[in-house]
């Protein structure tokens, strides 16, 4: 009897604690995007939507209506970032995202390490965010998904074809 409380109670604690805001952690979930400039964004989209078949799931415009950037959806939790170059930009890949659950811990369990990261910021699709670079100069995008994030509200909103 005490074996079949002891396992319903665990059972139970493994369940609240595996909700939302309980399971999340300070190590990477997945490798959620990589960053694209592009010299031809028009191009770029129709290659990358018409041939590769990737949905888009949100565009970020300028005040003067122009792409700032747009996320595509290859799957629920992975996307391709493309970036329309600017005046005098390198094009290809720039960075690629790492999403975890908790920006915070990561920070700190990185600062124990003694590595010198930033202070989480907000990115425009509203993410918790901050970068960093490997040993060897690729850069990497940390970010955390609220509920508020454009990427979040995309991944909830994933339907296969």
């Amino acid at each position: 009897m005490r074996g079949a409380v002891l396992f319903i109670a665990g059972v139970f604690v493994g369940a609240v604690l595996l909700q939302p805001g309980f399971a999340q952690d300070a190590n990477p979930r997945g490798l959620n995007h990589v960053g694209i400039v592009v010299k031809d964004y028009d191009a770029a989209m129709a290659f990358y939507t018409k041939t590769m078949g990737l949905r888009e799931a949100y565009t970020m415009r300028r005040p003067d209506g122009g792409p700032l950037l747009t996320y595509l959806q290859a799957s629920r939790e992975t996307f391709v970032e493309l970036i329309p170059a600017g005046p005098n930009q390198a094009t290809g890949i720039t960075h690629f995202g790492l999403e975890v659950g908790d920006i915070d811990g990561t920070v700190a369990r990185l600062r124990e390490q003694g590595l010198t990261v930033a202070d989480p910021g907000l990115t425009p699709a509203r993410a918790r965010f901050f970068r960093m670079n490997d040993l060897d100069g690729a850069s990497i995008e940390v970010m955390e998904f609220t509920p508020e994030s454009m990427q979040r509200k995309a991944m909830d909103a994933w339907k296969p074809r």
